[in-house]
Order: structure tokens, then C-alpha cells, then sequence
């Protein structure tokens, strides 16, 4: 059954208030406004591409589907992204979108992220315990988001380094790889030297360990037979902290 309403039978104030109810009735019967999803998927890219800026190469972001069924009120400010807590940036990862308008809300949206970047790879097959050289590497573009054991982007890093252990070729040269070529092994004759006042000392000593540039190690002194700790700082030689070490 369907009921007409003739305006013209409403007299006075009766027909002021009908009319005044019909009109509520069709405002707020219409949808409210809501935020679209581009909108969104712009919010999400830009956060990304701001946050992996220091990695100097754009950001390959792929959003994941967003629910058709959503249907979030359009903010009444711009709305922000953030990272959520123990997420990474690259690769699979979840990002949030906020509103802090009127009428709040909150999402996170799954995706993708990719950064391409020339990176160093082995050119060709090295044991342990080989040191590393120039043409050792060669720099091929991988996406960093799959190297979670970590890279180098500058060529020159690696070089003079020792690998601690064999590797083939098209290895990615990561971090783990390498270790500090050894200045100092247990049992050799070392020069221990102490500064003090700008006057300089030496004497002789036995390395008791082994040590890169910068170690500490333990040495112990050919005349005194007194054992120190020294850094070292070159072939064969290790430097205390203080001349009292000497003595």
C-alpha cells in the first residue's frame, strides 16, 4: 500500500510541520561521506616513499586488496600512516592509516615494499681465508627487501677483508662474510710501544692471541715477563695505554 501526501489539504501549521519532517527524513536518509580507497593507497605510498628515502632509490610499493565492504566516514582531517610496532619497511609488511577528524578510525593495510639497488656480489669463487680484491666484486641491482642477512653497496667496503668462509660466485658479499685481516697471531714476536708526555718506548713481546687492527690482546713482555693488554695497531705491533704497563 502506498500512501500520497496532497500538500494542498495541509493547512497552517500542520503543513509546516509534515513538510518540515519530510525534509529530515529525506538528509538523513542519504550516505554518509566516506573515505575513498585512493586516497588511502596515497597516504600509504607517500609514508613509504618518505621513510626509505635514505636508501636513494624510489620505492616499488604493491598495496594489498582493500575490502570493497569497507566503508570508513571520510576524516575530517588529513589522514596520516604510521608503522606499526616490530614491522619492518621492506618487503611484507603492514601499514596503519589513521584518523584523528571528527569521527576516528584506524586500519592497516597489508603490502609489499621493494627497493632495487646495485649491490656487491663475488665475480668469482673464493676459499677461506682468501683477502678480498677489486675484481673480486662486481655490483648487480637486487632488491634489498630479500637480503636480510645484509649487503654492501659500496664496492670498495669489502675489499681487504678476510672471508671466513668459501663461497661461489654470484654470492651476495654480506657483513657475516668478512672479519678484519688478522695483524697479529698467537705466539708471534710483536713490538709493544707506550706514549707518555711525547716521549715514546719499546720493547719486545709475545702475542698471547690473535688480533685485528684495533683488538685488544694480551702480550706479554720479553724483559719484564710482565703480561699486558695492548690494542693493536699494525702488523706486529701493539701499543698500551700507559707507560706503567712497562714496568
Amino acid at each position: 500500500m502506498t500512501t500520497k501526501f496532497n500538500f494542498t489539504s495541509c493547512h497552517g501549521l500542520a503543513g509546516v510541520i509534515l513538510l518540515f519532517w519530510l525534509l529530515s527524513f529525506s538528509v538523513s536518509g542519504q550516505a554518509a561521506p566516506i573515505q575513498s580507497a585512493g586516497s588511502i593507497r596515497a597516504a600509504l605510498t607517500a609514508f613509504v616513499t618518505e621513510q626509505t628515502g635514505h636508501y636513494g632509490a624510489p620505492p616499488r610499493v604493491k598495496i594489498g586488496r582493500l575490502d570493497p565492504r569497507l566503508r570508513l566516514s571520510r576524516c575530517s582531517e588529513q589522514i596520516s600512516a604510521f608503522q606499526p610496532p616490530g614491522t619492518r619497511m621492506l618487503g611484507n609488511t603492514t601499514i596503519g592509516i589513521r584518523c584523528s577528524g571528527s569521527s576516528p578510525w584506524t586500519i592497516y593495510v597489508p603490502a609489499y615494499v621493494q627497493i632495487f639497488r646495485p649491490v656487491a656480489l663475488t665475480a668469482r669463487p673464493l676459499n677461506r681465508g682468501d683477502v678480498v680484491s677489486a675484481a673480486d666484486i662486481k655490483m648487480v641491482e637486487r632488491d634489498l627487501a630479500t637480503l636480510r642477512q645484509g649487503y654492501f653497496i659500496d664496492s670498495k667496503r669489502p675489499v681487504g677483508k678476510v672471508l671466513t668462509r668459501r663461497v661461489g660466485v654470484n654470492t651476495v658479499i654480506t657483513p657475516q662474510l668478512l672479519e678484519a685481516p688478522r695483524l697479529v697471531r698467537r705466539g708471534e714476536q710483536v713490538v709493544i710501544i707506550a706514549e707518555a708526555e711525547g716521549i715514546e718506548i719499546r720493547a719486545t713481546g709475545k702475542a698471547l692471541g690473535n688480533g685485528a687492527r684495533g683488538d685488544l690482546i694480551r702480550v706479554k713482555n720479553s724483559t719484564s715477563k710482565k703480561t699486558v693488554e695492548a690494542v693493536v695497531t699494525g702488523p706486529g705491533v701493539v701499543k698500551v695505554r700507559t707507560r706503567s704497563q712497562f714496568r
